[in-house]
C-alpha cells in the first residue's frame, strides 16, 4: 500500500499554570514530528519568534492557533512521534519547563486520522495524554492525500 499524506496541525493551546508572579506569563513552544524509520524529523518553535503573553485565567487561557506542525507521507508500517514542550520565559531567574508531552502513533496511518484534545480519551476521571500538568494541547491529523 502506498505511503499516505498527512498533516498535522495545532488547534489550541491552554495554559493551566502561567509560572510567573505577575498577570501573564511569555511563553514559547517547541514541537518536533519524526518519522524515525524514514529518518524524517520536523521542528516548529511556536511562536516563530518572540512569545505569547498567556494568562492561566479561564477566560484568557488558550491560545486558538491552527498551526501546521508537519505535513509528509507516512506508512502503515511507520511509526509518528509527536513530541512538545513549553517554557516561560524569565528574565531575573532560570525560565520554568512546562510538562512534556510525547505520543507515539503506529498500525495503519488511517487509525492516526482524527482530532486529538484534553478528555477525548474518557472521562475528567481519566488521565489524557494530552491534559498535562500545567498545559494542554489539541491537534488533528488530517489524511491530505
Amino acid at each position: 500500500m502506498p505511503p499516505t499524506r498527512i498533516r498535522i496541525i495545532l488547534r489550541y493551546i491552554e495554559i493551566l499554570d502561567r509560572k510567573d508572579l505577575d498577570e501573564y506569563g511569555e511563553f514559547v513552544f517547541r514541537f518536533k514530528t519524526s518519522i524515525p524509520d524514514r529518518g524524517v524529523e520536523r521542528e516548529v518553535r511556536i511562536p516563530e519568534s518572540g512569545h505569547y503573553s498567556i494568562s492561566d485565567h479561564p477566560s484568557m487561557n488558550r491560545l486558538r492557533l491552527d498551526k501546521v506542525l508537519f505535513e509528509g507521507e507516512a506508512a502503515d508500517d511507520d511509526t509518528l512521534v509527536l513530541e512538545a514542550s513549553g517554557e516561560e520565559l524569565d528574565i531575573l531567574s532560570p525560565n520554568d519547563q512546562l510538562e512534556e508531552y510525547r505520543r507515539e502513533f503506529t498500525g495503519p496511518v488511517a487509525k492516526w486520522i482524527g482530532r486529538y484534545s484534553p478528555w477525548d480519551e474518557g472521562s475528567d476521571e481519566v488521565t489524557d495524554s494530552e491534559q498535562l500538568e500545567d498545559w494542554r494541547l489539541s491537534f488533528e491529523i488530517e489524511d491530505i492525500s
